[in-house]
C-alpha cells in the first residue's frame, strides 16, 4: 500500500562535529538554497541540512532540489510533494491513495517538469521512498540540543498536542489511525496528517482573527518542531525577525518560489544551535532571522 512502507521516524545523534541547519519548503529554489549555504559558511564536511520535505513543483528547478537526495550531509523528511511525485512515478499502482496523491502532482503542476526526468525516475524512486515522515535529533528530552523535523505538523485531531514521547516509543503511535485532517480536506491515517495537517496553523488565525487568547509558544512535552507546508514569512521588523512559533512548531516556509514577486517571501534556512537563521529575498539581500531562547 502506498506510503505504509514509508519510514516514520528515524533518529539522529546530536551533531558534535558541526552544524544543524534546516532549511524550508525548497520548491525547486536550488540556486536560491546554494547562495544561503554559502552566505552562512557550510561545510560540507562537518555540518548537516536538514530538509522540511517539498523539495519539488513550483521553482525552477526541480531536477536540481532531487540531485541533493545524493549528497551526504542532506538529511529530508518526505513532503507531500515529494509523496506527489512518488505516486506519479508509481501511476501503474493500483492503490487508491496513490492514485490520490499521482492526481494532486499533475494539479499542482508537477507534469511541467517531471516529463524530464524520463529514466531518472526509477533511479530516484528508491530516495523518495526512504525519506521518513519525522526526523529526532538528540535524545534528552529536557536538552536544548533535542530538535525534531516534519513538513506539517505534529498535532492529534482533537487538539491535543503530540509529546516526545509519541516519536520515542514504539508503537505510541498509531499510524493507520483513521481520522479527518484539516488542511487535507478529507480522512486519511497519520502518514497523510504529518503531510498535510494544517489544524495547528488554523487555529492559531482562527485565535488572531477573534482576538482570542492566543495558543503557548510552546508545548512542554514537544522539543522544538521544524516545519513548512504552509508558507508563513517571518514577520518583519524592528525586533520582529523572526520564524512563527507556535506549541514548540518553527514554520520555515518563507514561500521561496513566490520570492521573484515579492520580496517578503524567500528562501529560509536555520542554525538550530546558533539558534538564528536567514532569509534570501528577490533582490538576492540576505535577511538576518532572529533566534527565540529554546
Amino acid at each position: 500500500m502506498f506510503l505504509t512502507s514509508q519510514p516514520t521516524v528515524i533518529h539522529h545523534a546530536v551533531n558534535a562535529q558541526g552544524r544543524d541547519f534546516i532549511v524550508g519548503d525548497l520548491h525547486g529554489c536550488r540556486s536560491m538554497l546554494d547562495a544561503l549555504l554559502g552566505h552562512a559558511g557550510f561545510d560540507t564536511a562537518r555540518d548537516r541540512l536538514f530538509s522540511v520535505g517539498d523539495l519539488v513543483d513550483r521553482g525552477p528547478d526541480s531536477m536540481a532540489c532531487l540531485d541533493l537526495l545524493l549528497e551526504p550531509w542532506f538529511y529530508p523528511v518526505l513532503g507531500n510533494h515529494d509523496a506527489m511525485l512518488m505516486a506519479w512515478i508509481l501511476k501503474d499502482d493500483q492503490d487508491l491513495r496513490a492514485d490520490v496523491y499521482g492526481g494532486g502532482f499533475a494539479l499542482n503542476g508537477g507534469l511541467q517538469w517531471a516529463g524530464s526526468l524520463g529514466s531518472w525516475a526509477n533511479e530516484f524512486l528508491p530516495l523518495l521512498q526512504a525519506m521518513p515522515l519525522v526526523r529526532v535529533i538528540g535524545q534528552d528530552v529536557g536538552a536544548n540540543d533535542r530538535f525534531h523535523v516534519a513538513h506539517a505538523e505534529l498535532r492529534m485531531p482533537d487538539g491535543r498536542g503530540f509529546s516526545n514521547g509519541n516519536l520515542d516509543e514504539e508503537g505510541a503511535l498509531a499510524w493507520d489511525l483513521d481520522h479527518f485532517i484539516p488542511g487535507f480536506g478529507d480522512n486519511g491515517d497519520w502518514r497523510d496528517h504529518v503531510l498535510w495537517g494544517r489544524s495547528l496553523i488554523h487555529d492559531f488565525l482562527g485565535r488572531s482573527q477573534r482576538g482570542s487568547e492566543m495558543p503557548e509558544k510552546r508545548n512542554g512535552a514537544l522539543s522544538t518542531t521544524y516545519v513548512g507546508h504552509t508558507i508563513v514569512p517571518p514577520t518583519f521588523g524592528p525586533g520582529q525577525n523572526t520564524p512563527l512559533r507556535v506549541q514548540s512548531h518553527v514554520f520555515l516556509d518563507g514561500g521561496a518560489f513566490n520570492a521573484p514577486q515579492n520580496a517578503r517571501y524567500g528562501l529560509v534556512i536555520w542554525c538550530h544551535g546558533e539558534d538564528r537563521g536567514w532569509l534570501l529575498n528577490n533582490r538576492g539581500e540576505v535577511v538576518d532571522l532572529d533566534g527565540d531562547a529554546k
